[in-house]
């Protein structure tokens, strides 16, 4: 993964996301959202500690000098996003959320203009524009009666809410203070959401019950804990390291079109014309809002600290 290029990387996270999107709305009548949440943390919990285990405990000193950051990406990154998604998709049509959550290449500048002071470049914003009129190609089916029915519920709401979630935590992975390798640093966040999604779990529980155990359920879990967690997470964490969590941004709007491509293979839906033109169109977007300025220094444009091989190098800002 050390060797993909920034592009790859993040194009695998969102397609890894966009299956999680067709698997939670597949299952969310019958899965609770909270028991889906937790469990698939417990699976990413129970791959990587054996991965990354031994280096998080020799540098958990680390996470005990940065205990608010590690806090904030932890509820931010691990518990928030991931609730306010499957609670969403439960009282959500899956064009709502995912034409929500294709919002956030605009959230994520305005968290990082607000956060680090940075600037948006008019190539960028340019670039963000079209990615998202990508995107409306794809979920209205280049319908305009399709957007004009468009409507909020509480359940867009909660998909808008964990866009705002997931945005400050790309934005604030730039401000990391650590040198856990990619593994560690997804298990030490692991480790601290999880109490939070056990108590929420069991809140569930009490009153909803609990769910059927069927190979569809545990195979869902394990792709959910294994595929839109642990992999995804790593190819996006390093993605935004290497080019920042504003050229990053853009990326998120290809789990629409991973998604439609998913829903081909497992569910037998016919690829339209419209997914073909909104997806050129969003890598167009892509293109343009991932070139970098020629006299831009990288903090203008987001990007994180760059990594030593003894730890966090930090930038001055002029």
């Amino acid at each position: 993964m050390k060797r993909l290029p920034a592009p790859v990387l993040l194009s695998a996270a969102a397609a890894f996301w966009g299956g999680n999107f067709i698997v939670g709305r597949a299952v969310s009548s019958s899965l609770p959202p909270l028991t889906l949440s937790f469990y698939r943390w417990v699976v990413a919990l129970l791959v990587l500690v054996p991965l990354a285990g031994k280096e998080v405990w020799s540098k958990r000193s680390q996470i005990r000098d940065n205990p608010g950051w590690f806090a904030l990406v932890a509820i931010t990154g691990t518990v928030l996003f991931h609730v306010f998604v499957y609670v969403g998709l439960a009282t959500t049509t899956a064009i709502n959320a995912t034409l929500l959550v294709a919002t956030s290449p605009v959230i994520i500048p305005l968290v990082a203009v607000v956060v680090h002071r940075d600037r948006i470049t008019v190539m960028q914003a340019l670039g963000i524009a079209i990615s998202v009129l990508g995107v409306l190609l794809i979920l209205t089916r280049a319908d305009l009666d399709v957007l004009a029915s468009f409507a909020f519920s509480p359940g867009d709401l909660l998909i808008l809410a964990a866009v705002v979630a997931w945005a400050v935590y790309s934005v604030v992975l730039r401000d990391r203070r650590d040198d856990l390798s990619p593994l560690g640093f997804v298990l030490a966040i692991t480790v601290l959401g999880i109490p939070i999604l056990l108590v929420l779990y069991l809140i569930e529980l009490a009153t909803l019950g609990g769910f059927d155990v069927t190979p569809g359920h545990l195979l869902t879990i394990v792709y959910v804990g294994l595929f839109a967690s642990v992999l995804a997470y790593l190819a996006w964490n390093k993605g935004v390291e290497l080019i920042g969590a504003v050229r990053a941004g853009p990326y998120m709007s290809l789990m629409p079109v991973f998604a439609a491509l998913l829903a081909v293979v497992f569910l037998g839906e016919s690829l339209e014309l419209y997914h073909v033109a909104g997806t050129i169109v969003i890598a167009l977007g892509l293109i343009l809002s991932g070139r970098r300025p020629a006299t831009a220094p990288l903090e203008a444009e987001g990007g994180p600290p760059s990594i030593g091989n003894n730890g966090p190098v930090l930038r001055r800002r002029d």
